[in-house]
């Protein structure tokens, strides 16, 4: 939760820059999650685990690190109550699958048809996801 709490500042509307020291004594200002997690010192396993998820969101899609961070941590959140309570892990996670599955399911009620061969269409979806990165 704590690896979260880090990056969860640089997210929205009202993002705010963190300034890092980086190893040669420069300052760096960034508001990219992968960036701020690669300079923070772990040894948790599970904020390493964190900080992989992280790195693995980046080389594999080029962004949403600071989102994947935040919702893992609300995961791992949400689980600590439970494993305080006694509830085995394996039960915890095939909770979370449960979830998957109702999410997916409702997912597909919920979806509207798209013609990709309608260029206004296409443009609409586009403009809807890429429109939060030029403010």
């Amino acid at each position: 939760k704590t690896v979260a709490s880090i990056v969860r500042t640089t997210l929205g509307p009202r993002a705010m820059l963190k300034m890092l020291l980086d190893p040669m004594g420069g300052i760096v200002m960034t508001n990219d999650g992968n960036a701020i997690l690669r300079e923070v010192d772990v040894t948790h396993p599970a904020a390493k685990n964190m900080i992989e998820l992280s790195r693995a969101q980046d080389e594999e899609v080029g962004d949403g690190t600071t989102s994947v961070i935040i919702l893992a941590g609300e995961f791992l959140g949400v689980a600590e109550p439970l494993l305080e309570k006694k509830l085995h892990p394996t039960l915890i996670v095939a909770g979370y699958m449960q979830a998957l599955e109702d999410a997916l399911e409702i997912m597909k009620q919920i979806a509207v048809p798209i013609d990709s061969n309608d260029p206004e269409a296409v443009r609409e979806v586009v403009r809807g996801a890429i429109d939060t990165k030029f403010v």
